[in-house]
């Protein structure tokens, strides 16, 4: 992290910096990095990103193959976006995205960008959500990962999209015992999301589950482990996380156990009569057990299909005499 000192003399050079900007982008698109990893170690000073604002909104109008769209990429989370307001830009910042090869910097730096942009409500291309997908690994202090809990709109914006995988994404990359959620709002619109979108049968819930032990079990080792990594950090933040993520653990578990009560009850169902036949000469039935094909359907049932399998209408159903007999119907 640069000293106050080095703050101090890169502030005072800052129309130097912002000049060397196109130099900069001209390199890079020359094939010549080392001048962009430079200027990527200033541009992650704290506040200094922000002088970078006008020149990185000049190169969105250049997005396209042959424009600078790595630089673009790599720089967008450090600049102000609370003063990029407009569809245009993010517009011209999605282009430069989509022209750039993935790598798990190139990751951090979209999904970070992209949470930044999603928490001032402003409408973003469904092909850059899909980049929450790759699920890359954000570091300790991230701004986006903060502001993508900060109200309960990013929540619904990633719910309406209707991608179960897309929303499972955003909540691993967003639960983190570096940040607790940082709205009351947003935290009422994750557990009524999980409860409506992640509940049911055939939703695997475990990854999430997973996460949050992972995050909790982080919590439990105390701020001083903590802080090594992200000094801002204080008790209060310990203390609010950990009962927000076990509220969502509980919410998850809760949704685990009604899904296997919906697939007992749904076992059942699965079962039909041949209405052309009735059981004779028998006073008492007993169920023998499922079929294997049943069971298979019963595995691979998902309440958003009627239709279990195509197998499951010819399913017969078996009756078990007091002699021990099984006597198909």
């Amino acid at each position: 992290m640069a000293r106050v000192g080095d703050l101090d003399q890169i502030w005072s050079k800052r129309k130097a910096i912002v000049a060397l900007f196109p130099y900069v982008a001209w390199r890079d698109r020359g094939g010549d990095h080392r001048v962009v990893d430079a200027f990527l170690g200033i541009a992650k000073a704290p506040k200094i990103g922000t002088l970078l604002t006008e020149p990185i909104t000049t190169l969105f109008e250049e997005a396209g193959r042959d424009s600078p769209n790595q630089v673009v990429t790599l720089l967008a989370p450090y600049a102000d976006w609370d003063s990029l307001f407009g569809i245009d830009t993010v517009t011209w910042w999605a282009a430069a995205v989509m022209a750039v090869p993935y790598t798990e910097e190139v990751g951090q730096t979209v999904v970070d960008t992209l949470l930044q942009i999603a928490s001032k409500a402003i409408y973003i291309p469904t092909d850059v959500w899909a980049w929450l997908n790759k699920q890359p690994s954000l570091p300790p202090i991230c701004t986006g990962r903060s502001l993508g809990t900060n109200s309960g709109y990013v929540v619904r914006r990633v719910q309406a999209l209707g991608d179960i995988q897309i929303l499972k994404s955003y909540f691993l990359l967003v639960w983190s015992e570096w940040d607790a959620i940082h709205s009351d709002t947003c935290l009422v619109e994750m557990c009524t999301t999980i409860r409506r979108d992640l509940g049911g049968i055939g939703v695997n819930r475990e990854v999430l589950i997973k996460r949050l032990d992972h995050v909790l079990g982080e919590l439990d080792r105390g701020l001083e482990h903590l802080k090594q990594c992200n000094p801002s950090l204080d008790e209060r933040h310990i203390s609010a996380a950990r009962e927000q993520y076990k509220t969502l653990k509980d919410i998850l578990l809760e949704a685990d156990r009604e899904g296997l009560e919906l697939l007992t009850r749904t076992s059942f169902r699965l079962i039909t009569f041949n209405p052309l036949t009735r059981p004779q000469n028998h006073t008492r039935h007993s169920f023998a057990p499922f079929p294997s094909h049943v069971r298979s359907c019963v595995r691979n049932t998902r309440p958003s299909s009627p239709q279990l399998c195509a197998s499951s209408a010819h399913c017969e159903f078996h009756f078990v005499t007091s002699s021990g007999s099984a006597d198909p119907q």
